[in-house]
């Protein structure tokens, strides 16, 4: 008997998929009703406006994550205005450090349900564990939307994210068996399977999407303070882009620190990360420079994103956390801090924490 679920077949992801003008219009849908000029926002987004009007039109993925952020900053709402309750972009932050926080992927998926589920009552998360088929699945469940919006486009948004987002977390590509949307499919959709590189169901009983419940047991291999710094939107600007194995030297060198800081050792040599990694000092300065990188420009980031991380998760003074990123004087705590962020210590607390 033939299925009548419609199927996507599975393929590989790819990169260089477009997404169509009627998708764009749809997705900058709840931004306009708030009263935000679309073609501003494309515009501000680096995107010619005429993108907007011209039915023929398209952007890649690079384009497409651009107009998101923008979308999401100007609006400070990471549901885009589909809802009809903001989620702050705060709450985005909260829900990704409880997850790097983390040590496993179960973990990490099982607390930002619960976060989110005493957050929001609108947006409800669900992982369900089938041991007998030793399959997991991570549902959605939207409501309260605002008048007009598509909700399947948020649906697709928030289940993408989300799929990018837990594989950076783990360092690799989480490989899922299913996709399902209680949607129909349209004809003017992107290939989703190309996405998500597994087979995708439309007119489902919910949405959501599945996986070997091996993957569970996933170590966390991000640090807050990359989180914090943007590393999982800046290092990964396509949207078609699935964040891999992307340990490059420079990271292994900022990881190397950090466990070392843990320990007590706050500045150590060149040499001594070097021997740990097994190489010599010139190797692993020449690998550095073919990443652009230096070991004092790894070591000044550290510094840089622990006194942010300081500054707005704590109330140390100043002067205590010019001593536990390593500056003898506070003044001259103070100079970097200025070179780094172009504010004061003090001024970049006050600045970010009325935001």
């Amino acid at each position: 008997m033939e299925d009548t679920n419609r199927r996507v077949r599975a393929a590989a992801p790819v990169f260089g998929d477009r997404v169509s003008n009627s998708y764009v219009k749809g997705f900058l849908y709840g931004a306009k009703q708030a009263g935000h000029d679309p073609q501003a926002l494309l515009e501000q987004a680096e995107i010619p406006p005429t993108t907007y009007t011209n039915k023929r039109a398209s952007i890649n993925g690079e384009q497409f994550q651009r107009l998101l952020m923008v979308v999401r900053e100007t609006m400070n709402d990471q549901y885009m205005g589909f809802l009809r309750i903001p989620g702050k972009l705060a709450m985005e932050m909260h829900a990704g450090c409880t997850a790097v926080q983390s040590e496993t992927l179960g973990q990490a998926l099982r607390q930002t349900c619960e976060f989110i589920n005493a957050v929001r009552h609108d947006e409800a998360r669900e992982l369900n564990i089938d041991e007998e088929s030793g399959e997991s699945t991570l549902s959605y469940r939207l409501t309260d939307f605002n008048k007009g919006v598509d909700p399947h486009l948020l649906y697709v948004m928030r289940m993408y994210w989300d799929y990018r987002f837990y594989s950076w977390l783990v360092g690799q590509q989480i490989k899922l068996t299913r996709v399902c949307f209680s949607a129909s499919e349209s004809e003017f959709s992107f290939d989703y399977a190309r996405c998500f590189g597994c087979e995708v169901l439309f007119d489902q009983p919910q949405d959501g999407f599945s996986f070997d419940h091996d993957h569970l047991v996933l170590p966390v291999v991000r640090s807050q303070l990359a989180y914090m710094d943007g590393d999982f939107t800046d290092n990964f600007p396509d949207w078609f882009l699935v964040p891999g194995n992307d340990q490059s030297i420079a990271s292994q060198v900022e990881q190397i620190l950090l466990e070392l800081r843990d320990d007590g050792m706050f500045s150590p040599s060149i040499d001594y990360v070097a021997e740990i990694m097994m190489m010599g000092r010139r190797t692993l300065s020449r690998k550095l420079a073919k990443e652009r990188v230096s070991f004092q420009k790894i070591k000044t980031k550290i510094r840089r994103d622990l006194a942010k991380k300081y500054l707005l998760t704590s109330d140390i003074s100043i002067a205590g956390i010019s001593s536990k990123v390593g500056f003898a004087e506070p003044c001259d705590f103070t100079r970097a801090f200025i070179r780094w962020e172009g504010l004061t210590p003090t001024s970049y607390r006050e600045v970010c924490l009325v935001d």
